[in-house]
């Protein structure tokens, strides 16, 4: 598939980073430019994602809120995905029905003005979700358990992460921060924490290549079409909990009605290995463990505490 050629330097301040980035002595961060195009449409299969990103007052998707939601809808090749349009981002903020917290505002720029008295709309958000085929978001497992307790139209989406569904590190990556990766990756920086820039900034960094030449994107789906499980070792005696914890293995103390025990997400086809390490060192040749498998529809959910544990 045939790139898009982005436009090159216009002014001289552009020329004069190129001369400083020729000397090798200089690393220069140009202000990240949002693109509509990234690869030419040939006509291929298409499939519509939407990149979403939450402001939120605080963590805790039981005690905060919402603030602002950003939505970029953009259109990818089915067979390579390679992103051939990013359209307009859709924008909102709504009053959480109580101060912006100090840090928040620090953070984000959000004031208390910015929201007094909005509501998000519940129509046109739904509108969007109905549409995608894939939902993507830079940290998924907090943006999608806020999204889903505000709109029921993002819970039966298939979800990928951004951060975690490419394998940044093993590609020479220190951080999966997203202004760090756009930074090393693009040679770009933009003022992060506010929805919709780090919307186009996500989008922005699926369709640069990594080091390999792969697309970040083409990986991302990659991963997303694998399913996981969830490998729990149920009862496990108190003087394992160390090799455990070593292993990867977290522990879930059972509230609000979830499973309570150490457990350890991995891909459906390394869960079989993961069983018969902890027949072997865990509960001593017998199989005490239990597993839950699960797709992109659940996968960063807190319905995925839900899911069923898997027949032994």
């Amino acid at each position: 598939m045939a790139g898009v050629t982005l436009p090159g330097p216009d002014n001289a301040l552009d020329r004069i980073a190129d001369v400083l980035r020729s000397t090798g002595q200089y690393r220069v961060l140009a202000r990240f430019r949002p693109r509509e195009q990234y690869a030419e449409d040939g006509g291929q299969p298409k499939v519509r994602a939407l990149f979403a990103d939450v402001e939120t007052t605080g963590l805790d998707v039981e005690q905060d809120r919402i603030i602002q939601l950003a939505l970029v809808p953009f259109e990818y090749a089915a067979e390579d995905g390679a992103i051939v349009r990013v359209h307009e981002p859709w924008v909102g903020f709504e009053d959480p029905g109580r101060p912006v917290p100090a840090e928040i505002t620090a953070l984000t720029g959000i004031r208390d003005a910015d929201v007094a008295g909005r509501c998000l709309d519940d129509a046109a958000v739904a509108a969007h979700a109905a549409s995608a085929g894939l939902v993507v978001a830079h940290n998924a497992a907090f943006d999608r358990p806020f999204l889903e307790r505000r709109f029921a139209a993002f819970a039966d989406r298939p979800w990928a992460c951004s951060m975690a569904e490419v394998p940044w590190a093993a590609s020479g990556f220190s951080s999966a921060k997203l202004e760090f990766l756009l930074w090393k990756s693009c040679g770009e920086f933009f003022d992060g924490h506010r929805a919709d820039e780090d919307c186009r900034a996500g989008v922005h960094l699926l369709a640069t290549p990594l080091p390999s030449g792969e697309l970040p994107m083409s990986a991302l789906l990659r991963s997303c079409r694998r399913r996981t499980a969830r490998v729990w070792a149920a009862d496990a005696p108190f003087r394992h909990k160390d090799a455990l914890r070593a292993r990867g293995y977290r522990w879930s103390g059972g509230e609000r009605g979830r499973l309570r025990g150490w457990y350890l997400d991995a891909d459906e086809a390394a869960a079989a290995a993961e069983c018969r390490w902890l027949e072997e060192r865990i509960y001593g040749g017998r199989p005490g463990w239990d597993r839950q498998t699960y797709g992109a529809r659940v996968r960063y959910s807190d319905r995925v505490w839900a899911v069923p544990l898997d027949p032994r």
